[in-house]
């Protein structure tokens, strides 16, 4: 068995009672990383397996638990996690606020578009996705209207008790819907629009996995979900109907970075130029990510992407918790 496996079940088994944010770590050997993932688990265990093949780094592997993210902010920062994988552009700026990451620029870091850039390179960008509606074509034509492709269309009175969302608190698109609106709209526009859709009586739920689950099952006609998943669930089921919503979408940044509490930091920085290397790069494709590497070359990828505000990475972050109670019991 490869060593990364044996590895891994082990960590796996001592996560039930450490994880992340456990305090009582032994120093890791030589040759060993640790890394903490809330990236998909699948595709971190590919590149954590492949990067161990190619170097010989073991790699002390866990995901990150699903808590708030002040909760997870302080799991890490009192772990020796050297390399955290996976968070959002708006998770990585409060911990670069709480003074928690090592700036480290991985040469093929010069193949991702400025704008997306950490201009202190606290964090790098990886990845980019978009947030979408996935529609039932089935429960559409039962309705007798098209499957929705802006925010507004959620508000015709058909679409009552029709629409689903993982929790806001999740982050992600339920949490981009309201940031979009509300740096694109303005405040009172957007609380507005907040006061319709909560008489559309939408469904919340843990995980946009579970939103995507209630369209295919038939039980919704349209789910809020990152354009990704919605895409991959449309291939898969032709009855299912993926658009990237038009009037206020998100960049929504998959990132890594270097947590300055972690003792291996030469390791730590192997793992960041690999996960910009072609094979990285080539493993993430393989799992519908959308590098960020590869934006130069392919400009015209996202062209039906609608309006996306300039992210206040501050404001987003810092005022997560107040924006979506607002939100929630707008009016």
């Amino acid at each position: 068995m490869k060593r990364f496996y044996v590895l891994l079940l082990a960590m796996l088994c001592l996560l039930l009672l450490a994880g992340c944010g456990s305090q009582k770590q032994d120093p890791p050997a030589e040759g060993v990383v640790r890394v903490c993932s809330s990236m998909n688990r699948n595709l971190s265990e590919a590149l954590m397996e492949d990067f161990a093949n190619k170097t010989g780094i073991v790699v002390e592997f866990d995901p990150l638990v699903a808590t708030s993210l002040s909760q997870r902010l302080d799991l890490l920062g009192a772990s020796k996690v050297d390399v955290w994988l996976g968070g959002s552009a708006e998770e990585y700026y409060m911990a670069a606020e709480r003074d928690m990451l090592v700036p480290y620029l991985p040469r093929g870091a010069a193949n991702i578009p400025p704008q997306y850039m950490d201009r202190d390179g606290r964090w790098v960008p990886l990845s980019i996705d978009y947030i979408a509606l996935l529609s039932n074509r089935n429960n559409m034509r039962k309705l007798g209207i098209e499957p929705p492709s802006s925010w507004d269309e959620l508000l015709q009175p058909v679409l009552h008790n029709e629409i689903v969302m993982a929790d806001p608190a999740t982050g992600g698109p339920p949490y981009g819907l309201i940031t979009s609106l509300w740096q694109l709209r303005g405040r009172d526009a957007a609380l507005q629009f907040a006061g319709s859709l909560r008489t559309q009586q939408v469904l919340y739920l843990p995980t946009e996995a579970k939103a995507g689950y209630e369209v295919y099952l038939g039980n919704k006609a349209v789910a809020v979900m990152s354009l990704r998943h919605a895409l991959a669930l449309e291939r898969e089921h032709p009855f299912l109907y993926a658009v990237p919503v038009r009037d206020g979408n998100k960049n929504m940044i998959t990132a890594v970075a270097i947590l300055k509490n972690g003792e291996k930091r030469k390791e730590a920085e192997r793992l960041m130029e690999y996960l910009l290397s072609k094979e990285a790069l080539q493993i993430m494709r393989d799992y519908r990510m959308n590098p960020l590497a590869d934006a130069l070359n392919d400009k015209n990828k996202y062209g039906d992407i609608g309006t996306v505000p300039n992210d206040d990475l501050r404001w987003m972050a810092g005022e997560k918790q107040a924006l979506i109670r607002e939100w929630i019991n707008a009016k």
